[in-house]
């Protein structure tokens, strides 16, 4: 009897454990945690909250441990869940030591050590080929109608051995600073002239069939004026750059590549009276910028 009863005592009290084992993990991924408990956070909390990720037209939210956890997004089998321990336990040490020491007191501080902080974790993306954004966005899975152009333009990743998500998303987590108003004008320009020329190019080639050889439309829309403003002002330029890329080329039967509709996006942009500067619009990456209107 007395062995029946220590079995269950210790049957209740492992259960106990790995309840509060898996509470504790919550608990410890929440915004709530992450963004007011560690002082050092504040400022990555705020710049979160202004990102998609936080507030986004689905309203669906991805937190903290989501982005920054492996296996917090997925269902983890028993193995990754212990992995998932581990990776939370060195970090967890490595916050709590630079929070007691008071590494990053200031907004300055946290300025200053912000590059090297993502430098970390994009390199900790790349090598585990993006495995808290894979929790969440199966790439092979997008499928029907809404999903036509997400399909297009990550086919070419899809079939890929690695992605880099921050190609096109680099800002998708955290937002630092107020963004430009759609009335003011990107610092320096938003092209080449020559980048635009050599995207006119290609649009009378490929494009001009169906939106007019003067951008002014036909079996497509036209792409100057009052149509563009009402098509991409107070977008950014990744969402225009997405419609070149993906079902614009379909339509036209041809494929792009990520030069050939950057420099297509340049031609629309000086059509459309955006300035030229000294820089070519060269990397997604530097797609977060929003359309200006008139």
């Amino acid at each position: 009897m007395s062995l029946v009863l220590s079995s269950l005592a210790f049957i209740a009290l492992g259960v106990l454990l790995v309840a509060l084992t898996d509470s504790t993990v919550v608990w410890s991924s929440s915004n709530q945690f992450c963004g007011t408990v560690c002082h050092s956070m504040t400022w990555a909390s705020a710049a979160y909250k202004r990102g998609p990720h936080y507030v986004n037209p689905v309203g669906v939210s991805a937190s903290c441990g989501q982005c920054h956890i492996p296996y917090e997004s997925s269902r983890a089998t028993p193995t990754e869940y212990v992995k998932l321990l581990l990776f939370k336990a060195d970090r967890g040490a490595k916050d709590f030591w630079n929070e007691s020491h008071k590494t990053i007191a200031t907004e300055e501080e946290w300025e200053k050590r912000r590059p090297q902080l993502r430098t970390t974790f994009e390199s900790y993306l790349t090598s585990h080929n993006y495995i808290t954004c894979r929790g969440c966005h199966r790439l092979d899975s997008f499928g029907g109608p809404r999903s036509q152009m997400k399909a297009l333009i990550h086919k070419d990743v899809v079939q890929s051995d690695g992605v880099d998500c921050l190609q096109c998303h680099r800002d998708v987590g955290h937002v630092y600073g107020q963004s430009q108003t759609q009335n003011e004008t990107k610092t320096g320009g938003w092209y080449t002239e020559e980048q635009a020329t050599t995207g006119g190019k290609t649009y009378a080639q490929s494009c001009a069939s169906c939106h007019g050889m003067n951008l002014e439309g036909g079996a497509g829309p036209a792409l100057k004026g009052s149509s563009w403003q009402q098509l991409y002002a107070g977008a950014k330029l990744l969402t225009a750059w997405g419609e070149i890329k993906g079902p614009m080329a379909q339509y036209a039967g041809t494929t792009f590549t990520a030069k050939q509709s950057l420099d297509l996006l340049a031609y629309l942009l000086q059509q459309n009276g955006l300035p030229s500067g000294t820089k070519p619009l060269a990397d997604t990456r530097e797609l977060s910028e929003t359309i200006p209107s008139k």
